[in-house]
């Protein structure tokens, strides 16, 4: 279930973690992650494997969670983050969080400075773009940021590496106002919640990703939109979104005039679903 203590405990800790700013890389932000969750639970309970190797980069009461750290220094490439992405899919992991620790120039305002996305012209074909092939199927790899970004028309973008060529963005950070702070992320079959942690404003913004097993969606009438970027010729399409509430499948009764009656109890209303 997607509304667990655990992921009320993550939650937690990183709204702690985006305060602190001693995040170098991947192995601090995980020890500072680690210390704010000590505050909360015991260290007991925590274990930080020797390796990434098929241990989880760190275990809550024997829960494997997958950590990817990115900044402008630090880029990662989005095909690492969706390899935890897919094992969520593959129910090999609990969550997956992939945390960005941002700056105050203006080039952090773009996802792309902190993960290689990939690259657009000014304009021509795209076709199948971003597509990420898994287990037979494909959806649109860039579209698990959606709930905390917004795409716009290609411009160029210069990256602060030391090596590399210029790149295109097209993927701002929304304002804080605007972040789905809890989002459905629909691919193929599987259901994945995603909470956002932070904002551009804050400096960080994190997505914590749960599976989201024996749940249904009840859509809302004429709710559903294209989300794509201005492109020439043809707009590239990211996801559809809508609205939605999220149902419990499991089938509980209520007693109504002496008459048992089946209840799906609604575990949120009005939540944003993106089907990339």
């Amino acid at each position: 279930m997607y509304q667990s203590d655990l992921r009320h405990i993550l939650r937690k800790a990183l709204e702690s973690t985006k305060w602190t700013r001693s995040t170098k890389d991947e192995d601090n932000f995980r020890q500072v992650l680690c210390a704010s969750l000590y505050e909360i639970i015991s260290p007991n309970n925590v274990e930080i494997p020797s390796t990434r190797a098929a241990h989880g980069d760190i275990r809550i009461f024997g829960r494997r969670i997958e950590i990817m750290y990115a900044n402008s220094e630090k880029v990662e490439c989005l095909d690492k983050v969706l390899e935890d992405f897919d094992l969520l899919l593959e129910s090999k992991i609990e969550f997956a969080l992939v945390a960005l620790r941002l700056d105050v120039a203006q080039t952090d305002s773009y996802l792309h400075n902190c993960i290689r996305v990939p690259m657009l012209k000014a304009n021509g074909g795209a076709q199948d773009f971003a597509a990420h092939h898994f287990n037979g199927s494909t959806y649109a790899g860039v579209g698990i940021f959606l709930p905390g970004t917004f795409p716009q028309a290609p411009k160029p973008l210069t990256l602060r590496v030391g090596s590399g060529k210029n790149s295109t963005t097209y993927l701002n950070f929304d304002a804080s106002s605007s972040i789905d702070r809890s989002a459905v992320v629909e691919t193929g079959d599987s259901l994945m919640h995603v909470d956002v942690i932070g904002s551009r404003e804050d400096v960080f913004i994190a997505f914590l990703f749960k599976r989201m097993d024996g749940f249904e969606l009840i859509d809302h009438q004429a709710s559903q939109r294209l989300i794509q970027i201005p492109y020439a010729p043809t707009p590239i399409i990211l996801a559809r979104c809508r609205n939605v509430d999220v149902r419990t499948k499991n089938r509980k009764y209520a007693e109504v005039e002496g008459v048992e009656m089946p209840v799906r109890p609604n575990i949120e209303t009005g939540i944003t679903v993106y089907a990339i």
